[in-house]
């Protein structure tokens, strides 16, 4: 868990602006959110039952699910919760 919270920081800091993270499991959360430094989380929502959308200080989304919850299209719907419009096509005329 160590090696896959640094592999996310060096991928957040590579990254430029703010990076939405969805994170499974809970001790898996608590490595990669220790790496990133984050050590406040606002609740905003629920996605589906398990699945919590927080935002840190700093506006970026978190959401957290335990590793066994939600149905096959669990981070489906947590990724169009976090970016509703991005999977919809663009139509220009």
């Amino acid at each position: 868990m160590h090696g896959l919270a640094r592999a996310v920081r060096a991928a957040v800091a590579a990254h430029h602006g703010a990076v939405d993270l969805v994170l499974t499991g809970g001790e898996t959360a608590r490595r990669v959110l220790d790496a990133l430094a984050v050590t406040e989380l606002d609740p905003v929502g629920q996605v589906h039952h398990g699945a919590v959308h927080l935002r840190t200080p700093d506006g970026r989304s978190v959401v957290t699910r335990p590793g066994s919850f939600g149905d096959p299209d669990s981070l489906r719907h947590i990724v169009q919760a976090l970016r509703p419009h991005s999977t919809e096509r663009k139509v220009t005329s």
